[in-house]
């Protein structure tokens, strides 16, 4: 399977605080158009944007601000109108992020290409599991490609770092790959996205492995890994190549036909950072409680998003 295509013009799409924090770095890293989508007015600034009002509603529920992002479907896609590739940001940990990114992709199909940087929630934040995983489920469907970013397993490496330290780690490595994206182009469907901590690169490079067998079971269906060595610039050629041969090395044995690499410039030291092509069954399937009993391909919802309109009954007064 190839890569997709990548064209012009772009437009990169923040949904919510964090949300709009990568899409503007993005801008910054690929020089396209930016589109802001929020209930919360601190996130839109100044520059192109959605205001999602949640009305009375001071802390709106998942599916109820959905209804809300719904009610904005006719700008939304006006917005995104003329654009061939649309990128898209949503912290799906986030009320935001989980409530709008499945209605900004539906509505984003029209582009050529629509490719999703999804960041999952940490384990310990149980309410938020189910509602991650059921958006990303949605998200997948309306993309050519989703690149997900799982907070928990990076955790699960990096146990002393807090969660700032994280988040701006993970959000790095993001970066990397959005600004290789016209090089190295987005592998269709799903895509795992795994990072490390700044040090020397082969022991980055396995903590990034390790980050991956967190979230696929069955790593023998990986077909394709790209490293992004950020500050490759700073090391010599000899020692890309024994990056890129002990990678071959671990992933031999899984059965994976291609390793790629690309080389980036960065300021933390080096760090390796993969995306591997994964279409089997994730973790994050199992945020699902039904994921195990419905296939992926059988649904009992519609094909809109759930949600939770606001709907009148004028009930008259029987006597």
């Amino acid at each position: 399977m190839s890569d997709l295509q990548i064209s012009g013009p772009i437009l990169v799409v923040g949904i919510g605080g964090a949300g709009a924090k990568l899409a503007r770095e993005a801008k910054k890293a690929i020089e396209c158009d930016c589109l802001i989508v929020s209930n919360d007015k601190r996130d839109l600034a100044d520059e192109n944007s959605v205001f999602v009002n949640s009305g009375k509603y001071v802390n709106p529920s998942t599916l109820k601000l959905r209804s809300f992002a719904q009610g904005k479907a006719d700008q939304l896609r006006a917005k995104m109108e003329g654009y061939s590739t649309v990128i898209v940001m949503a912290n799906l940990a986030g009320r935001a992020g989980a409530a709008m990114a499945p209605i900004v992709c539906n509505l984003a199909k029209s582009a050529d290409t629509v490719i999703t940087f999804a960041v999952m929630p940490f384990g310990f934040e149980k309410d938020r599991l189910f509602n991650a995983g059921v958006a990303l489920r949605r998200v997948r469907e309306s993309s050519h490609s989703t690149i997900v970013m799982d907070n928990d397993a990076f955790l699960d490496n990096n146990s002393d770092l807090s969660k700032e330290e994280c988040y701006s780690l993970t959000n790095s490595a993001i970066m990397g790959v959005v600004s290789s994206l016209s090089s190295q182009g987005a592998r269709p469907d799903m895509n795992i996205l795994c990072t490390s901590k700044p040090g020397d690169s082969e022991t980055s490079l396995r903590d990034s492995v390790s980050m991956l067998y967190q979230d696929v079971a069955g790593t023998d269906a990986i077909k394709r890994t790209v490293l992004y060595v950020m500050g490759g610039d700073k090391l010599p050629i000899s020692a890309l190549n024994q990056l890129v041969s002990c990678a071959r090395g671990i992933f031999k044995e899984e059965g994976t036909t291609e390793v790629a690499m690309s080389s980036l410039p960065a300021g933390d030291g080096v760090r390796v950072s993969l995306v591997a092509s994964a279409p089997q069954k994730t973790r994050f399937d199992a945020y699902d409680p039904l994921g195990d009993i419905i296939p992926m391909e059988s649904h009992l919802d519609w094909e809109e998003p759930d949600s939770a309109p606001e709907i009148q009954l004028a009930i008259p007064v029987i006597e």
